[in-house]
């Protein structure tokens, strides 16, 4: 004998029951889900009540690490060492040898001597 199921014997009925024991979503779960996460993003979206109204800061606009270094040669019209610029800057050996580089390639320090350096 043949059991019935609560599907039915025909062919939309095994549909069902395949999707069914294989746990695959049907359309209308899909749609489902998207009603609710559209719920969820209107939620997360909505304007928030705020306790108090924040003032925005004023912007403290930093001098760039080359015009401090560009500042501390100023100083010293002669030319300055490598020690000197390091204490006056306290920047790190590896940053001052990069500005020195790349400010002495676009020409704003002249190489004095080796280690002495001044404004170009």
């Amino acid at each position: 004998m043949v059991e019935k199921s609560e599907y039915g014997a025909n062919w939309e009925g095994f549909i069902k029951m395949l999707l069914n024991r294989l746990e695959i979503p049907t359309k209308e779960d899909i749609i489902s889900l998207h009603g609710r996460l559209d719920k969820l993003e209107q939620l997360l979206y909505q304007k928030q009540p705020t306790a108090k109204k924040k003032r925005a800061k004023p912007t403290i606009r930093r001098k760039s690490a080359s015009s401090i270094f560009l500042a501390v040669i100023a100083n010293h019209p002669k030319g300055t060492n490598f020690k000197t610029l390091r204490a006056a800057t306290g920047f790190n050996d590896k940053k001052l040898r990069n500005i020195i580089f790349r400010l002495d390639k676009i020409k704003r320090i002249k190489r004095v001597k080796r280690g002495i350096y001044k404004k170009a």
